[in-house]
């Protein structure tokens, strides 16, 4: 192997490796106000320990493999997590349960991002009373 071959090859490699990092670092980072932040932190940083041990083990030539496994499973852990948030209350969190039917239960009030027993509550509020379902302005949401 000449000079310039050992060269291209450890660019190479060093390339791969900052990209494998790149992931990694981006799999440990989540926003702390993140609804179920452990959950995810956990499952996201066994992910990456995942990938880092057997990059390790396999050697440089599977650099670029395990950079893209862990992307594509970061990137289907966001989508289900996205897919968790779009399914429940925004004020108290709760799973919508559709079979639920109850007027103060836990399934979803209308088309809103609200559960029935939320908007009950809100609806049981005083002449005084403000809330992030009937004034959601106030609290940085967005208006009706």
């Amino acid at each position: 192997m000449s000079a310039g071959e050992q060269y291209s090859s450890a660019s190479s490699e060093a390339r791969d490796l900052w990209a494998l990092l790149s992931v990694v670092l981006e799999a440990v980072t989540l926003p702390y106000d993140a609804y179920d932040y452990d959950e995810r932190i956990r499952e996201r940083a066994g992910e990456a320990k995942s990938a880092v041990r057997d990059a390790i083990n396999q050697g440089p030539d599977r650099l670029g493999w395990h950079t893209d496994w862990l992307r594509h499973r970061l990137t289907a852990e966001q989508a289900d997590a996205q897919a968790r948030e779009k399914n429940r209350c925004r004020r108290c969190r709760t799973p919508f349960d559709p079979a639920d039917g109850r007027f103060d239960g836990n399934a979803r009030h209308r088309e809103t991002p609200w559960c029935r027993g939320c908007v009950d509550n809100c609806h049981e509020g005083g002449a005084e009373h403000v809330c992030k379902i009937c004034d959601p302005a106030r609290y940085g949401g967005e208006p009706r």
